[in-house]
């Protein structure tokens, strides 16, 4: 009649190594793009400026893992619940994520062209 259930221990909603990580990216992510915005401003188009690309591009995936590591938490935490909002709002967020990622990736991409085409074009 006195006995309680055994305390079942919860893993956290974000590990320690998991929110330092996602600072350190949002801390890189603001640095760079504050370094996008002070750079002078080139003569002619944007493309062709290979530095801008890759800090915009770094910037942009730091951006997007904090949305991945947010995500995939609730997607965990709410798994079992039987109502869809948590799933809904972790979907969200995952893509959000995932569409920053892949800008990322262009962005980087560009830049790669670029300083190819910068390389080639100097010889």
């Amino acid at each position: 009649m006195g006995e309680e259930p055994p305390a079942v221990w919860r893993q956290p909603f974000l590990r320690t190594g998991t929110l330092i990580a996602m600072g350190a990216a949002v801390g890189a992510a603001v640095i760079c793009l504050a370094v996008v915005t002070l750079l002078p401003p080139i003569k002619g188009p944007l493309f062709e400026d290979p530095l801008r690309s890759f800090l915009t591009g770094a910037g942009v995936a730091g951006i997007a893992f904090p949305l991945c590591a947010l995500g995939f938490a609730l997607k965990r935490r709410f798994a079992l619940s039987p109502y869809f909002e948590g799933a809904f709002i972790a979907g969200v967020l995952n893509l959000a994520g995932y569409i920053c990622a892949a800008v990322a990736l262009v962005c980087i991409g560009f830049g790669m062209y670029d300083l190819v085409l910068w390389l080639l074009g100097s010889s």
